[in-house]
C-alpha cells in the first residue's frame, strides 16, 4: 500500500484531458479526484479539503471569475492551478488575482504538471508550518 503525497481535485470538462491528468497523478501517488463541472467542484470541496485543485479554465456551470472566488472561499488552505489554452496573459492574471497560486498550459505536459503540482504541495505545507 502506498502513501499518498497528497489530495488534488480536477475540474476539467475535457473528458481526456480530465482522465489523462487523474492518471498521471495517481501514478504519482496522489489522490484524485476529477469532476467536470463547476457544481460538482463546488460539492467536492464542501466535503473534503484538497491540498490542490487544477480547475480548467472552461468550466460548465460557472466562469473562472464566478468559481474560483467560490472556491477559494470554500477551501482556505488549498492551492489553486488554473488550467489555460494558451499562454492567454488576461486569464492568467485574472486567476492569480482571484486566488490561483498557479497557472499551467493547456494541452497538459506531464513533467510541467507534476512540477507545478509539486510546487504547490510545497507552498501549502510551508504555510501550514509557519501557523
Amino acid at each position: 500500500m502506498s502513501i499518498s503525497k497528497g489530495s488534488i481535485l480536477i475540474v476539467d470538462h475535457d473528458a481526456s484531458a480530465r482522465g489523462m491528468l487523474l492518471s498521471l497523478l495517481s501514478r504519482e501517488c496522489y489522490y484524485c479526484v476529477a469532476t467536470s463541472s463547476a457544481e460538482d467542484a463546488l460539492d467536492n470541496c464542501a466535503t473534503r479539503d484538497f491540498d490542490v485543485v487544477i480547475l480548467d479554465a472552461i468550466t460548465p456551470g460557472a466562469t473562472v471569475a464566478e468559481l474560483l472566488p467560490k472556491l477559494v472561499n470554500r477551501c482556505h488552505e488549498t492551492q489553486f492551478i488554473v488550467a489555460v489554452s494558451s499562454m492567454d496573459g488576461e486569464a492568467i492574471e485574472q486567476s492569480i488575482r482571484l486566488g490561483a497560486s498557479d497557472y499551467v498550459i493547456k494541452p497538459y505536459n506531464n513533467s510541467d504538471v507534476v512540477e507545478r503540482v509539486e510546487a504547490a504541495i510545497s507552498r501549502k505545507r510551508m504555510a501550514a508550518d509557519k501557523k
